[in-house]
C-alpha cells in the first residue's frame, strides 16, 4: 500500500520514491510507488502534475486501493525515483479547495443546505447546493467567508478515531467507512475530505463567486480563490478599461455606456428593416417575369433578408431564387414558390453543386459552392 504524503505534508515539492510496479496501460506505463505526494483524481480534485525522474506524469488515479501514476515510458521495478510537484498547480487547487470548504461550511451553517455537487474545472469550481440562495444571499456568504480568510484561521487535518468520529459534526456527501479524514476550519466548517489545504485560510487570498444560476430545485456557484481569482479580475479589469476607450466613458459608466448603443443600434436596425421592407414591396412591384423562375441576385443580405425577397417574388405567380453575392466560393439562395414544392429544385441545386439546403415546400434555403452566375444558368432550366 503506498504512503499518501500527501495528507501530512501538502506542501512536499520533491520526494524520493521506490518504484513498486510498472504496468503497461494504452502505450503509456503506469508506476505505483511505495510512497507519493501526488495527489490522485478524486473527490472532485484533479490530480497533480509534476515528474518522476524527469518523465512528465500525466495522470494520477486510484484503482483497487493503489495510486497509479501514468508516465510516457518505463522505469524498473525497485529503482529508487525522484518525484517533483508541479507545486504552482498543487497551490492554486489547494487555494481553491480551502477556499470552498469555507463557502460551503457557512451556507450550511446559515441556510442547512447540503454541498451535492463539487468540481473544480479548468475555468472556475461549480459547488452545487441543494437549496435556493437569492443574489443579496450569496453576497453575504461571499462576505463572511472572505472574512473568515481575513482572520488567517489555522485550517486543521485529522484522522479521529471510530469512537471521536461518532461525536463530531461534520459535513460529508455520502456514508463514510474505514479511516476518516476531517478538514476543520474553526468557526466555518468541518468536513471529510481526501483533498489538498492550506495551513492557514490567510493563504487563501480571497474567495470571488464568479456566476450563479438555478440547478435542480437548488443553486449552483462558480467560484475562483486566491491566484486564479486575481487572474480573473485582471482579465475583466483589463476589458473593462478597453470598453472604457472604445465608448469614450468613465470605466464605471460603460455599462450604461453599452446600454445607450444598444438601443442606437436596436433604433437604427428598425429604421434598416423599414428601408429594407420598402424596397422588397418596390422591387416585387416592378420586377418584370421573363423566365420560369425568377432570379434576383441581391449583395451584401443575411439569409433573412433573402428569404424575405423571395417570398414576396413569389407572389407574382413563379418560383423565385434570390442570391448572394460569392463568398469564398459560396453563394447563399433562398428558393421559394406560392404554387410547387420547391424541395425537388433545391435538391437539384445542391446535388449539381455540392450544396446543403432544406426547407419546406413553399420555400428552402441554403448554400452551393458555386457562382450566382452558375446558379441562374442551372435554375432557368428547372420548372416546378
Amino acid at each position: 500500500m503506498t504512503k499518501k504524503i500527501f495528507n501530512s505534508d501538502p506542501y512536499l515539492k520533491k520526494f524520493e520514491a521506490t518504484v513498486l510496479s510498472c504496468e503497461e496501460n494504452k502505450g503509456k506505463f503506469d508506476l505505483i510507488l511505495d510512497q507519493t505526494a501526488f495527489f490522485p483524481t478524486g473527490g472532485g480534485q484533479p490530480h497533480d502534475d509534476g515528474t518522476i525522474n524527469g518523465i512528465n506524469v500525466s495522470d494520477v488515479y486510484e484503482k483497487d486501493g493503489e495510486i497509479r501514476h501514468t508516465v510516457e515510458s518505463p522505469i524498473d521495478v525497485g529503482e529508487k525515483v525522484i518525484c517533483e510537484i508541479d507545486f504552482e498547480k498543487r497551490f492554486m487547487l489547494m487555494q481553491n479547495h480551502s477556499g470552498e470548504h469555507i463557502l460551503s461550511g457557512i451556507v450550511h451553517r446559515r441556510f442547512g443546505y447540503n454541498n451535492v455537487g463539487f468540481h473544480m474545472g479548468s475555468d472556475f469550481i461549480t459547488v452545487d447546493f441543494d437549496g435556493p440562495l437569492s443574489a443579496e444571499q450569496i453576497a453575504d456568504v461571499e462576505a463572511e467567508t472572505n472574512a473568515m480568510i481575513a482572520q488567517n484561521l489555522d485550517i486543521l487535518t485529522f484522522f479521529p478515531s471510530p469512537e471521536e468520529l461518532e461525536k463530531l459534526e461534520y459535513r460529508s456527501k455520502k456514508e463514510l467507512t474505514g479511516d476518516v479524514r476531517i478538514v476543520e476550519v474553526p468557526g466555518a466548517d468541518m468536513c471529510a475530505c481526501c483533498g489538498t489545504h492550506v495551513k492557514k485560510t490567510g493563504e487563501i487570498g480571497l474567495v470571488k463567486v464568479i456566476e450563479h444560476m438555478k440547478y435542480k430545485g437548488g443553486v449552483r456557484l462558480s467560484i475562483l480563490s486566491g491566484k486564479r481569482a486575481l487572474e480573473d479580475y485582471n482579465r475583466k479589469n483589463a476589458d473593462i478599461y478597453r470598453i472604457s476607450a472604445l465608448l469614450s466613458k468613465k470605466p464605471n459608466e460603460v455599462a450604461d455606456g453599452v446600454e445607450r448603443l444598444l438601443a442606437e443600434l436596436a433604433e437604427k436596425k428598425y429604421a434598416c428593416d423599414q428601408l429594407w421592407r420598402k424596397y422588397v414591396e418596390e422591387k416585387t412591384e416592378n420586377i418584370t417575369q421573363t423566365e420560369n423562375i425568377i432570379f434576383v441576385k441581391e449583395e451584401g443580405r443575411d439569409n433573412n433578408d433573402l428569404r424575405t425577397l423571395a417570398l414576396s417574388l413569389a407572389k407574382k405567380g413563379a418560383a423565385a431564387i434570390v442570391v448572394s453575392g460569392e463568398e469564398n466560393g459560396v453563394t447563399r439562395y433562398a428558393l421559394a414558390s406560392e404554387k410547387g414544392d420547391t424541395r425537388p429544385i433545391n435538391k437539384a441545386l445542391c446535388d449539381k453543386f455540392s450544396g446543403r439546403g432544406g426547407g419546406r415546400p413553399e420555400v428552402c434555403q441554403g448554400s452551393v459552392n458555386t457562382t450566382p452566375e452558375d446558379i441562374k444558368e442551372f435554375i432557368l432550366t428547372q420548372t416546378l
